[in-house]
């Protein structure tokens, strides 16, 4: 095991690392009916370069309040995602190890809750998050985003360099893990990256992590 006295810096990508759901945003929308007839035409308008961002979950929530979703609907929905056992034991042997572990992801903070209560009672103080969110603004869903996808000073490479810079440990110390695209970017700043395809990579990077 690693010393715990000299602490490591992790930042772990949520979605598609630690949940099998690659994007609970479309999960939301494959759960309302609605991702073929709505949710990816938005998506298209987006990847296309007509709208941005901050617009692109505007008009998500947006949708789904139209679809008769209301806060609790959407929540709910967002805790049907599974939790797999390999994410728990990952997270638990990294605060074990002394880790200081940051979730760092443009999913909801509802997924991010639900997983740390699943830890233990010690555990649950121990990890961060920079995520996204969902809110009830004047009686309508109101995205809250916190993380914005691509190289800009809201993506991940951005919020990675932030927290590298401020937690004061040394760069070969720090490690990131993730299996998406946004994910290189925070890849860069850290001391070492362990790209994944899933939640069943987990024990691979343990392995490379804690020998």
């Amino acid at each position: 095991m690693r010393d715990k006295r000299t602490p490591s810096l992790m930042l772990l990508d949520l979605d598609g690392t630690l949940t099998p759901v690659q994007s609970p945003w479309k999960y939301v929308y494959e759960r309302l009916g609605i991702w073929e007839s709505v949710g990816r035409p938005i998506l298209d308008r987006y990847q296309r370069g007509m709208i941005d961002y901050a617009t692109f979950c505007r008009l998500d929530v947006q949708a789904w309040e139209n679809a008769g979703a209301d806060l609790w609907e959407v929540e709910r929905i967002l805790d049907e995602i599974p939790l797999p056992m390999e994410s728990l034991d990952f997270l638990e042997a990294l605060l074990e190890s002394g880790f200081l572990v940051t979730l760092l992801s443009t999913g909801f903070q509802r997924v991010a809750d639900n997983l740390t209560q699943r830890t233990g009672r010690v555990s649950l103080r121990k990890i961060r998050s920079v995520i996204n969110g969902i809110r009830l603004q004047e009686d309508r869903l109101e995205p809250i985003l916190r993380v914005h996808e691509g190289n800009t000073h809201r993506g991940k490479g951005s919020w990675a360099k932030r927290l590298v810079r401020f937690s004061g440990i040394p760069l070969e110390r720090t490690f990131a893990v993730g299996d998406g695209v946004s994910d290189s970017f925070m890849f860069a700043q850290v001391g070492k990256a362990f790209p994944v395809k899933g939640p069943h990579d987990l024990q691979k990077v343990l392995a490379k992590l804690l020998p």
